[in-house]
C-alpha cells in the first residue's frame, strides 16, 4: 500500500481511471489475504465495527444510486471509488498494528512524498522547463493540480510533527523527520493553494488539540514552521516572477529550490542534537505538566495577540469581509500584486454549490447519483467552467448521494472518530493515533472546499490515516478468540470480492481499450474498432467507447459510422449534450436537416452556454456548409479529455 501511494502521487494522484482501478484491485486483495490472518480482527462489539458497518452501508447506498442517476456510467466509477476507499478503510482498521509499524508507515510515506516534490523540482530546474510542473505559476506537479499538491505535502505533514516530538524514536530519525517536515511546508507554499490557506490553521489548532503531549508537539511544530519560514520570500517569488514573465522564472524556481536547503541543514542537525539532549534531561511529571500548561496559555495568548493587531493593521474589516464576499459569490478576480494566496477569490465555487443545494432540493432522498454533477451544472450553472464535481466532500455526498447517503457517511465520521479517540495504556500510542486523525482532517477540512475525493492518492493516503488511528486505539485480542470466527468471516469475504473484483474489472478494461483504440485508429482502423466493440462490451453503462468511436469515424469522414456511433452513445447516456450535438452534425451531413435541429437544439438544451452549438444550429437552418474539421478542432479538448477518461 505504501508503494502504491507513493507511485500515485508521482502519477497525477492517480486520478484517471486506467490508474486507480488497479490499485483498487490490489487493495481488494490484500483485505481478503489479511481475513485469513489471526491478527486481522473480525470482533464485532466496538465502535470500529460500527464505523465499518456504517461505511459499507455508504457504499452500497451509492451502487444503488446508479439505478437513478442520469448518467449511470459516471455513477458506476464514483460507486467503484467509494468500495475502494472502503476497502482501504476496512484494510487499515482491522489489522492489529503496533505503534512501531505505523510510526514507520507514516515516516516512510512523508519522507518518499517529500523526496518526490524536491525530486520534480530538481528535473524541471536542470531540464529547463519549469513552467511544465506550474500552473499559473503555481507548483502543480507531480499531482497535476496546485491544490491537490498542497494536500499531497500537508496531509502527512500532523504525524510526522507529533513523531519529531517524541523521545521514543532515535535522535538521527527526529532530525531527518523535522527536515523533511520542512520541505513539507516549503512545497506547500510553492503550490499556493488558497484550501491550504484556509484549512492550514483550522488543522494546527486540532492538532494541539488532540495530541498528548501538546506542549512538546506544539513547540517542535512551531519550531519546524518559523524555520521553514527563512525561505518564505524566495517561495513567494516564484509566483512574482511568473506574473512578471520577464524570463525570470527558470532562476526563481532554482533558488527557490536552493534556499530549501538551509532549513533542511537547520533541522536535520538542529533537530538531532535537541534529540540526544532531549534523551538525556528528563522532566519530572508535575515540571512537565507545568511546562505544558504554559506553553498552550503562550501560544494562546500569542494567537489573540496577533489577531488583535491583525485586525488593526487590516483596518475596516468588515468591508474587506463583504469585499472577499462579492469576490467570492460573482466569481470576480481580487488584487494580487505579490502572491496568489491574497487573490481572493476569482473562483465559481459558489456557483458549484448553489447548483448543488438547488438539485439537493430537487432530489433530497437519493441525490443525483455518484459522480453526477456535470449534466446538472451545465444545464444550471452560470459560469462557463465544467466541472465535473462541485469541489467540496459535503455538497458531493449531499447533492449525489442524498439525505440518506450524506446521513451514513456523517455517521460513518464519527463513529470512526469515537473509535479512535478510545485510550491505551501507551501516551505515545495515544498521540500518534491522534495525530493520524489530524491527517485524516486536514484532508476533510481542506476537501470541503476542493475535489480532493476524486484524487485517490489523497483520499486513499487520509483514509488509511483514519484506519490506522482506529486500529492503534483498539483493544487487542488473543489469537484463540480471533481465529474462533475466522472460518465465518473468511465465507463471506470470498465472494464478496469475486464480485467487487467483477465490478472493478469491466469499466478499467474497457478503459483500457478505449485508450488504446484512440492511439492506433489511424493506423489499424480495424483494430480500433475491435477494441472499442470490447470496451463497449466490458463496460454496458458508458458512453465514452461510442463517443470515441463517432470522433474516430468523424475524422475518416464515415458519416453512417459516426451517426451509429452517436446513436449508440446516446442509448447509454441520453443527456450526454456531446453526443446529441456530433449526432446533429452526422445528420445533417447526411443530408437530415430535421433531424440536425432536433439533436442540435436538445445540446443548447443540455449545455445553453456553449458559444459553437447556436452558430452551428444557424447554418443549418440557412443551410449552409459545415466544416466538420473545424468544429472538431475547436472541440479537441473535450475529444482529448473523453479518450484520457478524465470526462
Amino acid at each position: 500500500m505504501l508503494i502504491m501511494l507513493v507511485i500515485w502521487a508521482g502519477d497525477q494522484g492517480g486520478f484517471p481511471v486506467t490508474v486507480w482501478y488497479p490499485g483498487a484491485l490490489i487493495a481488494l486483495w490484500l483485505l481478503v489475504i489479511c481475513v485469513f490472518d489471526s491478527r486481522y480482527s473480525l470482533r464485532l462489539r466496538e465502535w470500529r465495527t460500527a464505523a465499518l458497518v456504517l461505511f459499507a452501508l455508504f457504499t452500497l447506498w451509492s451502487f444503488l444510486s446508479i439505478v437513478w442517476a442520469e448518467v449511470r456510467g459516471d455513477a458506476w466509477d464514483g460507486a467503484n471509488q467509494t468500495l475502494f476507499y472502503f476497502t482501504v478503510f476496512a484494510l487499515f482498521s482491522r489489522w492489529r498494528t503496533n505503534a512501531r509499524i505505523a510510526a514507520m508507515f507514516v515516516s516512510l510515506y512523508a519522507v518518499a512524498v517529500a523526496a518526490l516534490g524536491l525530486i520534480t523540482i530538481e528535473l524541471a530546474v536542470h531540464g529547463g522547463h519549469p513552467s511544465s510542473i506550474l500552473f499559473g505559476w503555481r507548483l502543480s506537479s507531480p499531482i497535476d493540480y496546485p491544490n491537490g499538491e498542497a494536500a499531497l505535502f500537508l496531509i502527512p505533514l500532523w504525524p510526522l510533527l507529533y513523531l519529531v516530538s517524541r523521545k521514543e524514536l532515535p535522535p538521527l530519525v527526529r532530525g531527518l523527520l523535522a527536515a523533511s517536515a520542512s520541505l513539507l511546508l516549503q512545497m506547500a507554499v510553492l503550490a499556493q493553494s488558497r484550501g491550504s490557506m484556509y484549512a492550514f490553521p483550522i488543522v494546527f489548532l486540532l492538532f494541539v488539540a488532540l495530541v498528548s503531549g501538546r506542549g512538546r508537539a506544539l513547540v517542535t511544530a512551531l519550531l519546524v514552521i518559523a524555520v521553514s519560514l527563512l525561505n518564505l520570500s524566495r517561495l513567494l517569488d516564484v509566483y512574482q516572477a511568473g506574473q512578471r514573465d520577464n524570463g525570470g522564472l527558470a532562476r526563481a524556481l532554482a533558488q527557490a529550490r536552493n534556499g530549501m536547503i538551509l532549513p533542511f541543514s537547520l533541522l536535520l542537525v538542529l533537530g538531532t542534537l535537541a534529540a540526544v539532549l532531549d534523551r538525556r534531561i528528563g522532566l519530572s511529571g508535575a515540571v512537565a505538566r507545568r511546562f505544558e500548561r504554559g506553553v498552550v496559555a503562550g501560544f494562546g495568548l500569542a494567537l489573540v495577540l496577533a489577531a488583535s493587531i491583525a485586525v488593526v493593521a487590516v483596518g475596516h474589516p468588515i468591508r474587506h469581509v463583504d469585499t472577499a464576499w462579492h469576490n467570492f459569490s460573482t466569481g470576480a478576480e481580487g488584487d494580487s500584486n505579490s502572491s496568489h494566496f491574497t487573490s481572493f477569490y476569482g473562483t465559481h465555487r459558489y456557483d458549484f454549490w448553489r447548483v448543488s443545494v438547488d438539485e439537493f432540493r430537487a432530489h433530497p432522498i437519493g441525490g443525483v447519483g455518484a459522480n453526477n454533477f456535470a449534466v446538472e451544472y451545465l444545464r444550471m450553472g452560470r459560469s462557463d467552467e465544467q466541472p465535473a464535481n462541485p469541489h467540496s466532500l459535503e455538497f458531493k455526498v449531499l447533492l449525489q448521494t442524498g439525505a440518506i447517503g450524506a446521513l451514513l457517511f456523517i455517521s460513518f465520521v464519527a463513529s470512526a472518530l469515537v473509535a479512535a479517540r478510545r485510550k491505551a495504556n501507551d501516551p505515545f500510542r495515544n498521540g500518534l493515533a491522534a495525530s493520524l486523525v489530524v491527517g485524516f482532517a486536514y484532508w476533510f477540512v481542506h476537501g470541503s472546499v476542493d475535489w480532493l475525493w476524486e484524487l485517490p492518492a489523497l483520499a486513499t493516503a487520509a483514509f488509511a490515516f483514519l484506519g490506522l488511528s482506529v486500529a492503534l486505539s483498539a483493544n487487542g485480542r488473543s489469537a484463540e478468540e480471533r481465529a474462533g470466527r475466522r472460518s465465518r468471516g473468511t465465507l463471506v469475504i470470498v465472494p464478496l470480492a469475486i464480485v467487487a473484483t467483477l465490478s472493478y474489472a469491466g469499466p478499467w478494461l474497457s478503459a483500457r481499450y478505449t485508450d488504446a483504440a484512440s492511439q492506433v485508429w489511424r493506423a489499424d482502423p480495424a483494430l480500433a474498432t475491435k477494441q472499442l466493440d470490447r470496451a463497449r462490451s466490458l463496460n454496458p453503462l458508458s458512453d465514452t467507447p461510442d463517443l470515441i468511436a463517432g470522433t474516430i469515424a468523424g475524422r475518416r469522414h464515415d458519416y453512417p459510422g459516426m451517426r451509429a456511433a452517436y446513436t449508440r452513445a446516446l442509448a447509454r447516456n441520453p443527456v450526454g449534450w456531446y453526443a446529441h450535438f456530433e449526432l446533429g452534425l452526422a445528420e445533417y451531413l447526411l443530408g437530415n436537416r430535421r433531424e440536425a435541429l432536433l439533436h442540435l437544439r436538445r445540446a443548447r438544451q443540455l449545455d445553453p452556454r456553449e458559444p459553437l452549438i447556436p452558430e452551428i444550429i444557424i447554418r443549418v437552418r440557412m443551410r449552409k456548409a459545415i466544416d466538420l474539421a473545424k468544429v472538431n478542432s475547436a472541440f479537441l479538448t473535450y475529444a482529448l479529455d473523453l479518450a484520457a477518461g478524465a470526462r
